[in-house]
């Protein structure tokens, strides 16, 4: 076996020094897991190794004391394993008795880690359940199994394993913080595999349980409400869970972002200038400049995916607030503002004009073609365009008068679309009153 030379045992079974030695097999299957010996020889030697001397807590003791005296040599690691050797002989039948069975053990655990492995590139996964089923037998100590098992459950569509595997989680947890990322890992299981409303069960357990840490937990329980068409819970949820001082930076950061997602996705823009001014006061109190810069970093990538999704009332508040943290000091992001604004305002007025039954209808569809060529794609603006039947289209075109005067209501009552195209509207109306008196054009005020 090869001697593993500047490069610690904790770090190959992938844990550190402060591991409680019943965890040490637990750690060796994972490690072995990740180097099977078919195709990682070298690396399954070196877990061998490490796993030989962490195991034994006395040869852990000298492994330990060697690293801190900073004598790790192969030679001293040789000297070390004699001399515990030596002392070994002198323990009695039932000590080697019981280490001989828990190499068996580990040994038989591997070749179920291997068969398991198979059975899933299989995509045999009931297989590989059962497999993991007799691992957990083996290792009843293991979360990694446990997890495993419910992973495979969930893949089998096997709610009532999920619920017993969960079960037999919960009490191998050392500490609060674990049991949350318990809870976080079940649920995002169950929705991953179509299960939303265990999911939501999930996080209402943890929510119920952590109550004095809702903000932290509660963004990802309403996403689940909106995800299952529950918007005003949602809502209230959010409402109702908002940070507190006892809350630290990233928290109240990600609660604020997640609450702008929901207003976005929901359509709920009454609160929005609520919610951003709560943001941006939060946003004063930072002092770390790093978290400031992430912040940053977050709100601009936010910017630009609304933006090249011709989004821009949505990019406009990522933009805003991105200019915020800069106090409008970055001049590139100040002009992406300034730009992002005046397409937002032009966007809303179109979006206004859609909806105003007393507006000519194909003044919409000619500001709609007009302001998002070259945004979006060609196929989408036809498809927007031909949900006007071809009959009404014609007869709408085929009624000069009453398209020129639409024009004529638009300029005083949309005149942000107007003055943006002035050329295109002034040139159709041209066309549309050519043979007209003046006289009839002027009329042409008075026509509704």
């Amino acid at each position: 076996m090869s001697k593993v030379k500047n490069e610690s045992y904790y770090k190959i079974l992938g844990t550190t020094a402060n591991i409680g030695q019943a965890r040490i097999g637990e750690k060796y299957l994972e490690a072995l897991e990740k180097h099977p010996q078919e195709t990682d020889p070298e690396g399954y030697a070196k877990v061998q190794e490490a796993y030989e001397i962490l195991n034994d807590p006395k040869k852990r003791a000298a492994y330990d004391t060697a690293r801190k005296n900073g004598k790790k040599t192969d030679k001293q690691t040789k000297k070390t394993d004699a001399d515990v050797s030596v002392n070994e002989e002198q323990n009695n039948t039932s000590a080697a008795d019981s280490e001989a069975n828990e190499a068996k053990q580990f040994d038989e655990a591997e070749q179920l880690i291997i068969a398991a492995k198979k059975a899933m590139d299989n995509d045999d996964n009931k297989k590989a359940f059962e497999i993991y089923k007799k691992l957990n037998q083996l290792v009843p100590d293991s979360g990694e199994i446990k997890f495993k098992l419910l992973k495979l459950a969930s893949l089998n569509d096997d709610v009532d394993e999920m619920e017993k595997i969960f079960s037999e989680i919960i009490p191998l947890t050392a500490s609060d913080e674990e049991l949350q990322v318990i809870y976080t890992l079940k649920a995002d299981i169950y929705q991953n595999n179509g299960y939303p409303d265990m999911a939501i069960e999930t996080y209402q357990s943890l929510l119920d349980r952590f109550s004095e840490q809702t903000a932290m937990f509660a963004p990802a329980l309403a996403h689940l409400y909106i995800q299952t068409d529950q918007f005003d819970k949602a809502m209230y949820l959010m409402e109702q869970s908002q940070p507190t001082e006892v809350d630290d930076t990233k928290t109240k950061s990600a609660f604020y972002l997640s609450w702008i997602n929901i207003i976005i996705t929901t359509e709920r823009w009454a609160v929005l200038s609520k919610v951003l001014s709560k943001f941006k006061k939060h946003l004063k109190n930072i002092s770390d400049e790093d978290d400031l810069n992430k912040l940053q970093d977050e709100l601009m990538e936010q910017y630009m995916y609304f933006h090249k999704g011709a989004l821009f009332q949505e990019a406009e508040i990522y933009i805003d607030l991105a200019g915020f943290i800069t106090q409008n000091k970055n001049s590139d992001v100040k002009k992406a503002h300034h730009e992002t604004k005046k397409q937002a305002r032009l966007q809303k007025e179109i979006t206004k004009l859609s909806r105003d039954l007393h507006a000519y209808q194909l003044l919409y569809y000619r500001a709609y073609e007009w302001f998002y060529s070259g945004k979006i794609a060609a196929t989408k603006i036809i498809a927007v365009i031909n949900e006007l039947p071809v009959y009404l289209r014609q007869q709408l075109e085929g009624d000069k008068e009453s398209y020129a005067a639409g024009i004529l209501q638009l300029k005083k009552k949309y005149p942000l679309i107007y003055k943006t195209y002035q050329d295109k509207w002034d040139s159709l109306f041209e066309q549309l009153t050519e043979g007209l008196s003046r006289q009839e054009k002027r009329n042409l005020r008075k026509k509704k």
